[in-house]
Formats: C-alpha cells, structure tokens, sequence
C-alpha cells in the first residue's frame, strides 16, 4: 500500500512539471553556423548583442536565433533636432569679420579725380570711419552706428569762386530686421554737418540723409532689393534703389542694385579662402551731395555735386587682421551747381579716378 502511493505521488509530481515547462518537448536543432537557439517565447532585449533572426517553427514554436558576430540593432528614434535645420538668413548676413563687443570696424579712404584741365574741377577726398554695434534691444538685433568724418579738397575751375576745403561729419543709424527667415525690413538715418571751415552754423549745413529698403530673400543665394535713398539738399534727393543679389558659389556674387551696381570674383590667388582672399571686382557708382559754404566776400551759398563712376578694383579681405583695396575708375557726366549763380547746371569734364583705402 505504501508502495503504491508512493508510485502515484512521483507521477503526479511528473506531470506537473511537464505542463509547467517553458521550453518545447523536443529539442531544438542548433544551427550549423554556431550560436544559440531560444525559443519565442523569451521577449526582445534592446540591450543584447547580436542580430536577432527567424527560423522556421518546430513543433509550433518558433525560435529566435542570436549571431554572436552580428553589430548590435539599435532601435530606431525621431531625432531631437532636425538632421538638415533650414538655414538661418540672419546669421548669413552677419560678416565674417564681425566681433563680439562694441568695436566692430575701423576704415580709412583716399580718393583723388584730377584736374587736367584750368576749367575743370579737382577733387581729392579723406575719409576716416568707425563701426560699432550695440543691442538693440537684444545682440542678436543690434544698431549699426558709424561715425565718420571726411575731408575734401578742392581745386576750383576757373571763374567759380569754390572753397579750398570741404567737411562731412556724419552719424549713421543702421538696423534691420528678418521676418519669417525671408524678408528683411532695413532701415538708416544719418544726421550730418556738411560745410566749409566758415559754415558748420549755417542752416544749410545740417542735414538728415536716409534709406529704406525691402529685401525678399526666398533662398540665401538670392535677394531682391526695391527701395530709396533721401539726400537732403542733394541734387537729385530721391534716388531710387533696385535690383538683385546673386551668390551662386563663394567664388562670385553679382550685386546687381542701383545706385551701386557691383559684381566680385574671388581669386585663386587667395592664401586661405573664408580667412585670407583675394577678390577682383568692377562697379558703378553715382555719386550726389551737396555743402554750405562761404564766398570770399562772406556771402552764404550751397555747392551741389553729381557724377557717375565706372571703377575696377583689388581687394585683399583678411578676417580680423587689415584688409586692404585699390580702385581705378572713370568719372563721367560731371554737374555742379552754385545756389548764387543762376543758369543752368555747370559741366565739366570727364577725369579718372584713383583710390585706395584699408580697414581693421
């Protein structure tokens, strides 16, 4: 009797152990190529190492294979950021050479248009400016303020009582803004004294010079410019301004915009490109002003002052060290006028001019 209990315990303790076992009845067949074999049951492991691969059911259970030699599957996640984030338009039109801090640029010019003949007009130019920056209100929206001072020398045609000298002292005023990484809203004032050495109290000799322009940029190598300039007292004091900016590589930029069309090359010359470089370059320009001043018997007047300007340059661009340029141009469909001499506009001939200038 105690014999046949105990046979019966055994079997039920057989069977029990049967039904709870988590692995198949019969044995899985190992694959030829090495590795292990578990059965479906067991779920993923991101954190295994190996390639998981399937095989066929046996006895209904079908297993999971592990390559000990296979790279680790990684499961795939949305990145955090954009792979390719659109490109900013503001940081595209901050210069290379831009630096943190008040300070941003310092420039110093000489221009020089001789006077080849008695009844003509000469003119040499000096001008020294320096750029600075501050938020406005925040440093990524600054106010570009530049200061600058310049000085002309005059060599007057014959018959026209013209001062020797000429000054401009100016303030300009420089923000811009960027909406929807597209459009660009750019604006400037620039309030300045332009006189004799006899004439910086006269009414005449303060002005408010301006611009405004819109710039549709629909990607970075494209920007379309439609806007105006306001010279005070100048001859012309709208000028309109329009045109297109093109940058299809870093080696040219066509800056096709009136009043100062310009297009570059950069040369293959250039010691460190986006560091040191060496560009070639061929503009127009029209210039347009306007100066009180003092005849020899004190009598107040105003001197204006239009011509066009085919120049060609070199240019040596060198970030944070001194970049330097030399220009060569001709001037042409020269005008003045002189508030006190009635009549028609004074012409005078066609000249050449030479420039150089530098700037840290």
């Amino acid at each position: 009797m105690n014999r046949l209990l105990i046979l019966a315990l055994f079997i039920t303790a057989a069977d029990v152990s049967r039904a709870q076992s988590p692995y198949p009845a019969t044995p899985m067949p190992q694959p030829e190529w090495g590795g292990h074999v578990l059965p479906a049951q067991v779920p993923y492991q991101p954190t295994m190492p190996g390639e998981l691969q399937s095989y066929p059911t046996t006895n209904g259970v079908a297993p999971v294979v592990i390559d000990p030699f296979a790279t680790p599957t990684v499961p795939m996640q949305e990145p955090l950021y954009p792979v390719n984030p659109e490109p900013s338009l503001r940081e595209s039109l901050t210069p290379p050479d831009a630096r943190d801090g008040f300070f941003q640029k310092a420039k110093f010019q000489a221009t020089w248009i001789p006077q080849f003949e008695e009844d003509s007009l000469g003119w040499t130019d000096l001008r020294t400016e320096v750029v600075t920056a501050l938020p406005f209100f925040t440093r990524e929206n600054p106010i570009i303020i530049t200061p600058s001072y310049e000085l002309h020398f005059v060599e007057s045609p014959i018959g026209i009582d013209l001062p020797p000298r000429l000054h401009d002292l100016a303030i300009d005023f420089h923000v811009f803004r960027v909406f929807a990484n597209q459009w660009i809203a750019d604006f400037a004032v620039q309030p300045g004294i332009y006189a004799d050495d006899h004439s910086f109290d006269s009414s005449e000799a303060l002005r408010f010079n301006g611009r405004a322009l819109g710039i549709y940029a629909p990607t970075l190598d494209w920007k379309w410019v439609l806007g105006v300039t306001y010279v005070n007292g100048g001859w012309a004091k709208v000028v309109p301004v329009a045109g297109v900016v093109y940058e299809p590589t870093d080696d040219v930029k066509y800056e096709l915009v009136f009043p100062r069309p310009r297009i570059a090359w950069r040369l293959p010359s250039s010691p460190v490109p986006g560091r040191d470089e060496h560009w070639f370059y061929v503009l127009a320009e029209f210039a347009n002003a306007a100066w009180a001043f003092e005849q020899t018997d004190g009598t107040p007047d105003v001197l204006a002052s239009r011509d066009y300007r085919l120049l060609m340059g070199l240019e040596r661009k060198v970030v944070g060290g001194i970049s330097s340029r030399v220009e060569l141009g001709y001037v042409f469909n020269r005008d003045i006028k002189v508030a006190s001499i009635s009549g028609d506009d004074i012409s005078l001939d066609d000249s050449i001019l030479l420039r150089a200038g530098i700037s840290y």
